[in-house]
């Protein structure tokens, strides 16, 4: 991830302020390296290969195979509780129902939004997320043809978020990327999302990503707070069918900070899942041959609709290189209740055991063994019955705007 540069104005003030600007912005870039670095020390220390999928560290117990990975999230027989989520919660974007488990509270404020969420198409998302693709391609930085992707990404994911959500409204909350700006308000979208859902979902954050994690969650807090109250104070429900289906959900003006939480979460939810794989793919692709190979197959592909090429072409690439460097690549629960876990080399878990869920390693044993399946990434696969309760609701949406987003930049031809 790289950070936009603030631009100074042409007045005479802002140009003294440029370099001090400029020195700001280069210092979020360290601390932005510095995440990644701890993320990738933290992931390489919890990469374990024990033979029954399960072992017990110096930090807790972790799950590496894909079969406990998915037992562990569906929880049948609760042995789990993602309640630290709802602690950190409480502490950046504030507690919904993200944070809780099983239960008439959880059933309450989750089931709407999930529908809502939930009637997005994936070709409904690819069309949108192609055709803003398109667009913003014509003005993004591609040096030596190579695509700015972190800068695609800004763009389009906050256009795509201001059709669903209304959100960035450019009012409240501004559209935008990673800036020294992001810890002060307004809120940025997609930007200010990202470290939230890193300090929140992260098993392990240190100092600065908690820090930062914690900011800008309070910060999207409080600038959807104000767009919220800005559309009761009007009387207008927002167009944008997920948030209005929220609004529908809270009518009175009591629940607005609710409301406002919940707006954030759901966005949080998605935005740093498609923005770290959609990077992931295609950083992955410009540094090898792939990219040239997917566009000579696109190009030679006589399909006529862009969503089935997208299919036929881009899809099973595109899920491959998921596996092998997903996002998230690691998630946790706490144990509630002593009991074992596993057959081969089966562990004895005690209550109050943090549980590391590698979704890495469960990803590329799904890639070793010939299988497609990224249902890890987004908490399990919802179509199952049962299925673990926080399994997203809007894959298809979200695989729809990754693969719109991508294939735009297979397509695309530079001057």
């Amino acid at each position: 991830m790289s950070p936009n540069a603030d631009q100074p104005n042409n007045d005479d003030s802002s140009k003294a302020e440029g370099p001090i600007v400029r020195s700001a912005s280069s210092i979020w870039g360290l601390v932005l390296d510095h995440l990644v670095d701890k993320h990738m020390e933290a992931v390489a220390a919890m990469r374990v290969n024990p033979p029954g999928g399960v072992a017990r560290t110096s930090d807790g117990v972790v799950v590496t195979s894909k079969e406990l990975y998915d037992q562990v999230l569906l929880n049948a027989d609760g042995n789990y509780t993602n309640a630290g989520y709802q602690e950190r919660m409480e502490q950046s974007i504030g507690p919904i129902f993200l944070g809780m488990d099983w239960g008439p509270e959880y059933v309450k404020e989750s089931t709407p939004g999930n529908a809502a969420i939930g009637k997005v198409t994936r070709r409904e998302a690819f069309e949108l997320a192609l055709k803003e693709t398109r667009t913003a391609l014509a003005t993004i930085p591609s040096p030596d043809g190579i695509v700015d992707i972190q800068s695609l990404s800004d763009v389009v994911v906050a256009k795509i978020c201001s059709h669903y959500f209304d959100i960035p409204d450019g009012i409240f909350v501004k559209p935008g990327g990673f800036s020294v700006s992001n810890l002060l308000s307004p809120g940025v979208c997609p930007a200010d999302y990202t470290f939230p859902s890193a300090y929140i979902f992260h098993p392990d954050p240190d100092f600065i990503l908690s820090f930062t994690g914690k900011r800008t969650g309070q910060i999207l807090r409080e600038s959807v707070g104000k767009y919220v109250a800005d559309k009761r104070d009007s009387a207008q429900l927002p167009a944008a069918p997920i948030t209005r289906a929220l609004f529908e959900q809270y009518p009175d003006s009591k629940d607005n900070d609710l409301l406002a939480r919940t707006i954030v979460g759901v966005m949080m939810g998605a935005l740093p899942t498609i923005n770290g794989n959609l990077n992931g793919v295609v950083k992955a692709w410009q540094r090898t041959a792939t990219l040239m190979a997917l566009q000579a197959q696109l190009k030679a592909n006589v399909q006529a609709d862009a969503f089935v090429k997208a299919h036929e072409v881009i899809e099973l690439p595109m899920r491959q290189a998921m596996q092998m460097q997903p996002t998230p690549d690691a998630i946790w629960r706490r144990a509630t209740k002593d009991h074992t876990l596993g057959t081969q080399n089966p562990v004895q878990v005690k209550a109050g055991d943090k549980i590391y869920l590698s979704i890495v390693q469960a990803t590329q044993e799904c890639l070793r063994n010939g299988s497609d399946d990224v249902s890890p990434i987004f908490g399990g696969d919802r179509r199952k019955t049962p299925h673990p309760i926080h399994s997203c609701p809007g894959f298809e949406m979200g695989f729809g705007i990754l693969l719109g987003i991508v294939y735009g930049v297979v397509e695309f031809q530079p001057k």
